[in-house]
């Protein structure tokens, strides 16, 4: 009798340590990852994160990488998710995917939206737009040039094309690795991502004369793509972009009378670039404000077309004249503030 209630006890226990092992093989795979993303960046990427006036506190590493995995064989999202900056670890399946890697966020929580994730060709990027007969510089032009008698300064849009008006992207980039590959019992597999840049900053320079005659000054560029694919190189062709730039004014130290409102404006933004259809014009139209409005519209005596065209991954735009900044025939007229203390302007729109 004793043998046996050994016996039963041993059997017991063996049976115990069978189910223990099972549990533990059913729970194990969410213990760890069996695959790994890394994203990477181009030289060109990191200069631009790295250039001008960027004052974030981390550039070169997004806050927030995501990704989505697709079943090869359906083509359905089996797995989304995220991480923080350039890498992260997830358990998944033993399969064939084609997998999407996309920032999120880069600099700013929100700047950009997502839609068509559902394919990866079709996953693409827009941020915050209205039409632009509703948007505010579209309404500023216009009372502007009433004022002043004139039609606004705006060029005629194809009429197959939406126009709209658009706030800057976030920096941008997306890479489809195609055919990941995740083999069971498979641990810590690493996929490299080989990011491809979406938005690119651009930046100007524009010399002035007769800066004592404003407070604020802003920029209107049209022509622009309004959404970027994440998975290729294509754009939205049906609708063309204007985005506003605030622009920084900068005064420089007189030595003698006829140097006083002399200095620059300086611009620096991001865009997914411009518009590479022929009948979709680039136009640049600056704004001052000093107690009444001053439009100016920059045509080809300032800068061109085709030099803005050309810059399809960013760069500086070139302007060839100096701008005469007059002031109003009556009315406000601002003073000269410190010298030494370059006056920031913030647009809010």
């Amino acid at each position: 009798m004793s043998r046996l209630k050994t016996l039963l006890f041993a059997l017991t226990l063996v049976l115990l340590a069978s189910a223990s092992c099972q549990r533990k093989e059913l729970l194990e795979p969410h213990d760890h990852n069996n695959l790994v993303i890394k994203a990477n960046f181009d030289s060109l990427a990191l200069a631009q994160l790295l250039s001008h006036k960027s004052d974030y506190s981390n550039p070169g590493e997004p806050r927030t990488t995501s990704y989505i995995l697709y079943e090869k064989t359906t083509g359905k999202v089996a797995y989304r998710g995220s991480f923080k900056g350039l890498q992260g670890g997830m358990y998944v399946q033993e399969g064939l995917y084609d997998l999407l890697v996309y920032t999120t966020d880069f600099n700013e929580y929100d700047a950009n939206f997502f839609i068509g994730m559902g394919n990866p060709q079709t996953a693409e990027t827009h941020t915050r737009q209205v039409p632009l007969e509703s948007a505010p510089v579209k309404e500023a032009a216009e009372e502007a040039a009433a004022e002043d008698g004139e039609e606004p300064a705006d060029k005629a849009t194809p009429s197959d094309v939406t126009e709209v008006w658009m706030v800057d992207p976030d920096p941008t980039f997306g890479v489809l690795v195609e055919d990941v590959a995740v083999f069971k019992n498979q641990e810590n597999k690493l996929v490299e991502a080989e990011f491809v840049q979406k938005s690119f900053k651009y930046y100007l320079t524009i010399e002035c004369i007769g800066l004592q005659n404003i407070h604020t000054a802003k920029m209107n560029l049209s022509g622009l793509y309004t959404t970027a694919f994440l998975a290729n190189e294509e754009h939205r062709l049906s609708e063309a972009g204007t985005q506003t730039i605030e622009m920084d004014i900068t005064l420089t130290k007189p030595t003698n009378p006829e140097e006083v409102g002399k200095g620059h404006l300086y611009g620096e933004f991001w865009s997914f670039g411009p518009h590479q259809r022929e009948d979709i014009v680039n136009s640049i139209t600056l704004y001052f404000k000093n107690g009444s409005e001053i439009t100016i519209a920059l045509d080809e005596e300032y800068t061109s077309q085709s030099q803005i065209k050309s810059l399809t991954k960013g760069g500086e735009i070139i302007f060839k004249k100096v701008v005469e900044i007059k002031g109003p025939a009556e009315g406000f007229q601002p003073g000269v503030g410190d010298w030494n203390d370059p006056t920031d302007v913030e647009i809010v729109l």
